[in-house]
């Protein structure tokens, strides 16, 4: 939302929202910062003097619309739970959203979920974090582990599967191969079945390599598509249970560190309990 504020005499534009609003010192700063400010309609991202008779206006989240499930927070990481439709990055995204909540850090994304696809995010909330956690996600010392509720049920209880993908960045689709191709990287992918529902399954999901679609795009070969994908899935299906985005939810990331400053995390499991059958129409 706008507020409007104008000025009554020269002061610091810090100065001034902070007499006109309940907003604390860093907040201030980092709304400042971000350039939600516009001062006689420019737009200014640096603490600045005001004149008596400037009109400032100030954008500020709605904290209830942009409010953020935290599923975990210590001095150095926050992991929350994001919901479908929101991209991790950019502009109205859920950076920006708890950027415009915390007060006293600046969280950043350390790898990243579909717009379309729920569940955990992490954030490092210092340098020092930041580094570690991007080089053991590189490393792929970081386990994720999903849920999904798929079109059918694949023939095995579970199962570790191999295959390569192809990723056509102009369609941005991605194509699966059971044999090696050029231009097809390798993937792994397990999966075990947690629950039939009819025609439906709820699957739990472990992606060893972390390829674009790769969940997705895999299931949906082996004929079992995730319920609400329109890129991959069954478009009459997902019309009939009215399901515009597809049920797949990171629902636990697993720490590995040997070493640093987040070796109090090694061996931690943050969890999010959540029913994936909630969002489709029975």
């Amino acid at each position: 939302m706008l507020q409007e504020i104008r000025a009554q005499s020269k002061q610091l534009l810090s100065d001034l929202i902070g007499d006109n609003t309940d907003l604390g010192f860093y907040r201030i700063q980092k709304i400042i910062k971000s350039k939600s400010v516009k001062i006689n309609g420019v737009r200014v991202g640096t603490d600045m003097n005001v004149n008596a008779g400037d009109v400032v206006y100030i954008y500020l989240a709605d904290r209830e619309k942009d409010s953020i499930e935290v599923v975990y927070r210590d001095d150095n990481i926050l992991v929350v739970n994001k919901n479908s439709g929101i991209e991790v990055q950019g502009e109205g995204s859920l950076t920006e959203r708890i950027n415009n909540i915390l007060t006293d850090v600046v969280a950043v994304p350390v790898h990243r979920l579909d717009r379309n696809t729920m569940g955990l995010v992490v954030f490092a909330l210092n340098k020092t974090a930041e580094n570690e956690l991007l080089a053991s996600f590189k490393d792929r010392d970081i386990d994720k582990t999903y849920n999904c509720i798929v079109v059918g049920a694949p023939q095995k209880p579970s199962a570790k599967l191999k295959a390569f993908l192809f990723k056509d960045a102009k369609k941005s689709l991605v194509y699966i191969s059971d044999v090696p191709k050029k231009g097809y990287l390798p993937i792994e992918t397990h999966y075990s079945i947690l629950k039939k529902m009819g025609e439906l399954s709820l699957l739990e999901v472990k992606p060893v390599t972390g390829r674009t679609h790769q969940i997705r795009a895999h299931l949906a070969y082996l004929k079992t598509p995730i319920l609400g994908d329109g890129k991959y899935g069954i478009n009459k299906i997902n019309r009939r249970y009215r399901v515009k985005t597809q049920l797949l939810c990171c629902t636990k990331i697993t720490f590995h560190f040997a070493k640093g400053t987040l070796k109090y995390l090694d061996g931690k499991s943050v969890v999010l309990n959540i029913d994936l059958t909630q969002y489709y129409k029975k």
